[in-house]
């Protein structure tokens, strides 16, 4: 599960953006689900047992939490264009009165004691796991035509802490294994990024590496890409903003040559293309800098922009006049 404390790209498609949309939709699905619970509640009495998720604002005294439990909601969604996967989003409300939520799609078959048939059959009952290295989250709730709603509770793994004892890790509360386990931590993580030379992280360095898929699979193709030596927060910065050798290879193919990693940032942020550089160098302008390409970007000047510019007159204009013209509305 990954992080989502990160810079807001300009389009829907990226990270932060999809995190946003699947919150507000695992939001609706559960409001959804409880409120059809409580209505359908008489109708559901004879024919399940064992708990069924409350309204928001019931408690669960048949249940009893320890006041230092970890515990949450949860909505899931079957993925209907791929069998086989789950959208699950897992909310919490802190004591202190803070808010977070960790969305992302996992295979049904992580999610212990759910069945596909359970999942998208009729309203049903259901407890399963997702079980994770650093603890388990115990699951209750019920699913009904492949959506779900529910409740979670925390329990941290001893054995998880012993081992990151033995690596110096010492002192982890509650707070950092849950954390630890929403991100899918691992020994085997940790020892990947040792070997590959990032032996000496913090531990949130580890966990925020685990949210993002900071494998040494993806920095060694960094490294081949000739981005060596990067610290893990540019490591996370660019797994975050989706930079892989592909679209190096592409920013190098438009003429940006050894750029920063920065540089390659920020053309991914401004959705530089191929065919975006392309159509400008068919009408003349070529050789473009990084700044000049993102200010033209910014000001929506295009191949057709060029084109309705001659159009009316204007022509062999450098690109400040094109950014000019664009600002004060004069091309139409």
């Amino acid at each position: 599960m990954k992080e989502f404390q990160t810079a807001i790209r300009q389009s829907l498609t990226s990270r932060q953006s999809r995190i946003a949309v699947m919150f507000l939709a695992g939001l609706l699905v559960f409001s959804t689900l409880l409120f059809e619970r409580v209505k359908g509640a008489a109708d559901v009495t004879d024919t399940f047992t064992g708990p069924v998720a409350p309204p928001v604002q019931a408690a669960c005294p048949e249940q009893p939490v320890a006041p230092s439990a970890i515990t949450g909601t949860w909505t899931a969604e079957l993925n209907r264009n791929k069998p086989g996967e789950i959208q699950m989003t897992f909310d919490r409300h802190s004591a202190q009165g803070g808010f977070n939520m960790s969305s992302d799609t996992m295979p049904l078959s992580e999610l212990q004691g759910l069945s596909p048939e359970v999942a998208s059959g009729g309203r049903t009952n259901v407890n399963f796991q997702l079980v994770r290295e650093a603890g388990t989250f115990a699951c209750e709730g019920y699913f009904r035509d492949g959506k779900g709603a529910g409740f979670w509770t925390f329990t941290p793994s001893q054995s998880f802490v012993a081992a990151m004892r033995g690596r110096g890790y010492t002192g982890l509360t509650d707070e950092d294994l849950y954390r630890a386990a929403m991100h899918n931590l691992t020994t085997k993580l940790i020892e990947d990024l040792k070997a590959a030379g990032y032996d000496h992280l913090e531990f949130e360095e580890l966990v925020r590496a685990a949210g993002h898929e900071v494998t040494a699979r993806y920095i060694r193709e960094l490294r081949t890409a000739g981005y060596d030596h990067l610290s893990m927060e540019d490591l996370i910065r660019a797994r975050n903003h989706e930079i892989d050798s592909q679209y190096i290879k592409e920013v190098r193919a438009m003429g940006f040559d050894n750029q920063t990693l920065e540089e390659i940032i920020r053309l991914r942020n401004h959705e530089i293309t191929p065919e975006y550089i392309n159509d400008l160098k068919a009408e003349g302008y070529s050789d473009l800098s990084v700044e000049v390409a993102i200010r033209f970007k910014n000001h929506d000047i295009d191949r057709a922009f060029i084109q309705r510019a001659r159009a009316q007159g204007l022509t062999n204009l450098t690109p400040d006049q094109l950014i000019r013209l664009s600002t004060h509305g004069t091309v139409k």
